[in-house]
């Protein structure tokens, strides 16, 4: 082995760890705001901002491991910019989600969104794509299923906002002008969330269908599964902190949207 390849092989392997770490720190924090009324400790205001930004550089960082440096950062690019915009007009007009405007907590603005919010936008759509692809399995190249991929990665991510909303809106990052059905959050939300979803999933299918993936390295089955277990993390925090929270209601929710989805979706990849 060579000078070089050496220090090739070196650099994926700090990146591999850089990924699981980033994943272990974000599983931390959701944990802790799921159990916060149990423990009584109080929430450090910038925690929330954090927890993003780790789950936002998960992510980036396993897209670009997996499907390329290009890939990725079309990706990135098509869900910050969708989600900019779409958020930006759903503020103004109310059209796309219902009318609500975001609070001071999150962080600089864009058009009165803050900047975090497109940056969710990816990884929430990155993650609700490696369930998809898990579920669905091989054979991109076919119209049918890249159709079926972004419909149904639109339903996974939505389904992120529909166990999240509730408790989120609830933390005043984002205030409701009228109070909607669904536990407070208006229906019109979630379709907002499959358009935005759809849009992002089939814009990057559109602009990548004839460009070969090129993985940064091999990816063993646990590496590969990583997005999908960050899926269903997520959903098992919402289910503890609901149930911790008496919101028996939400919590069944979560194990039946989210939870459901990832469990089907590691069993797939098992099989």
């Amino acid at each position: 082995m060579t000078t070089r390849e050496a220090r090739v092989g070196r650099a994926k392997t700090l990146w591999q760890f850089a990924i699981y770490a980033l994943l272990g720190l974000y599983f931390a924090s959701i944990f802790f705001f799921a159990l916060k009324p149990l423990l009584g400790w109080p929430i450090p205001r910038l925690l929330g901002p954090v927890s993003t930004l780790l789950v936002w550089a998960f992510a980036l960082g396993h897209a670009v491991w997996t499907l390329g440096w290009r890939h990725a950062l079309v990706f990135f690019g098509l869900a910050f910019v969708v989600g900019l915009v779409f958020e930006a007009v759903g503020v103004a007009t109310g059209w796309v989600y219902g009318g609500y405007h975001y609070g001071p907590r999150l962080g600089p603005q864009l058009f009165h969104v803050p900047v975090l919010i497109p940056l969710s936008w990816f990884m929430v759509i990155y993650l609700a794509f490696a369930v998809t692809e898990r579920l669905l399995g091989d054979d991109r190249q076919r119209v049918g299923r890249a159709l079926l991929a972004c419909v149904l990665g639109a339903v996974v991510a939505t389904a992120w906002d529909v166990v999240a909303d509730p408790q989120m809106a609830r933390t005043n990052l984002w205030v409701w002008e009228q109070p909607g059905e669904f536990f407070g959050v208006p229906v019109q939300n979630f379709a907002g969330w499959m358009a935005t979803s759809l849009v992002v999933l089939a814009a990057y299918r559109a602009a990548t269908w004839r460009w070969p993936t090129r993985p940064v390295g091999e990816s063993s089955p646990l590496f590969a599964a990583l997005p999908v277990i960050a899926y269903g993390a997520l959903a098992l925090s919402f289910l503890i902190g609901y149930s911790v929270q008496g919101e028996g209601a939400l919590a069944v929710v979560a194990f039946f949207t989210m939870g459901a989805l990832s469990l089907t979706a590691l069993a797939r990849g098992s099989g």
